[in-house]
């Protein structure tokens, strides 16, 4: 904001009553009207913001997407290929239960799934609770794609969006899947410049969610030790 009000200041100043265009410091496209108002010219306005769109075609994993990775919460899971992915088997974070990230090292895509037990009554309530946590964490957020989709035969919410953190601009794809105890994310990032360059690989990665069965924890039999020699 404070970038910003030398900026409309002159500009008001300038040109009056007329309605003109002009650019922050951080490069935001901004309106000012003659009343010395203004707004984002790429502002995620209410329509987008209410509104999701229905899209008709089917969505499928790869062949190559062989692993399963099943959540120990929910029933559901994500196949990833291992040639493109490999699994960070650092921590990082209470809900994510899987974090990956592009093996080649000039290339810094990462994905994740994440899973709550939390009882939502549908995706439209889900993507107003997510976006409203989502805009309190970041320092910039533009919504700028949301609809539903039909996924290896389920039906899942996607969500696009561009968002500044820390000064760093990254874009995010993401699935989010109801079940009946909780919801599952699964969630391809990277920078923002990066993100169309790799849209290929962010659907591929999305295509991989999967409804099954949650992953058992691994029982461990103890026995008795022998007894001792003489």
């Amino acid at each position: 904001m404070k970038k910003i009000l030398p900026l409309i200041t002159l500009l008001v100043g300038f040109y009056g009553s007329a309605q003109v265009k002009g650019v922050t410091e951080d490069g935001n496209e901004v309106i000012l009207f003659d009343n010395g108002t203004w707004k984002f010219v790429n502002e995620s306005d209410a329509q987008t913001l209410e509104k999701i769109d229905e899209n008709p075609a089917v969505f499928g994993r790869n062949t190559d997407q062989s692993i399963l990775l099943k959540s120990s919460r929910l029933d559901a899971g994500i196949y990833y290929s291992p040639k493109k992915w490999e699994v960070s088997a650092q921590a990082v974070g209470s809900h994510i239960e899987y974090f990956l990230r592009d093996k080649n090292p000039d290339n810094p895509l990462f994905g994740f799934m994440t899973t709550e037990k939390l009882q939502i009554p549908d995706l439209k309530s889900l993507k107003n609770l997510m976006l409203e946590g989502i805009q309190k964490n970041v320092d910039y957020f533009r919504l700028k794609q949301s609809e539903y989709r039909t996924v290896n035969g389920l039906k899942v919410l996607y969500l696009r969006y561009a968002a500044n953190v820390k000064g760093l601009d990254f874009e995010y794809g993401i699935y989010y899947y109801l079940t009946a105890s909780g919801y599952c994310a699964v969630v391809f990032y990277c920078a923002q410049n990066e993100f169309v360059k790799n849209s290929v690989a962010a659907e591929q990665f999305l295509n991989g969610i999967v409804k099954t069965e949650k992953q058992k924890p691994i029982e461990i039999i103890y026995t008795s030790p022998p007894p001792p020699m003489r």
